[in-house]
């Protein structure tokens, strides 16, 4: 869905990977992260709290991330705020539902 809707995009297989590649970018490198809650070795909520710590450099500690987990309730969307996501999408998320998501942003 990306891809077509003509972004660039850098995967990481989990939230230590993302942290990895975070910690060797260049301030402005990325713009904004697209984060799963559910990854092995280091899930999503680890991730954020770990990059909103600096451990992923400070440059990146205020990069806009957004929550993406198959659990739609409302509790779960206030667990992804709480823990430092800017905002939330519930999966399966639609294209255009993406598009206006990433515009906002």
């Amino acid at each position: 869905m990306l891809g077509k809707l003509n972004y660039e995009v850098t995967l990481a297989e989990n939230g230590q990977h993302a942290i990895d590649i975070l910690a060797v970018a260049p301030a402005g490198r990325f713009h904004l992260i697209l984060m799963d809650c559910q990854m092995p070795i280091m899930d999503g909520f680890d991730a954020i709290r770990a990059i909103r710590a600096g451990q992923a450099g400070s440059k990146h500690q205020q990069l806009t991330i957004i929550a993406l987990t198959a659990n739609a309730m409302d509790e779960d969307k206030q667990q992804c705020l709480a823990c430092g996501m800017d905002d939330y999408l519930a999966k399966p998320i639609q294209l255009q539902t993406l598009k206006d998501k990433l515009e906002q942003y």
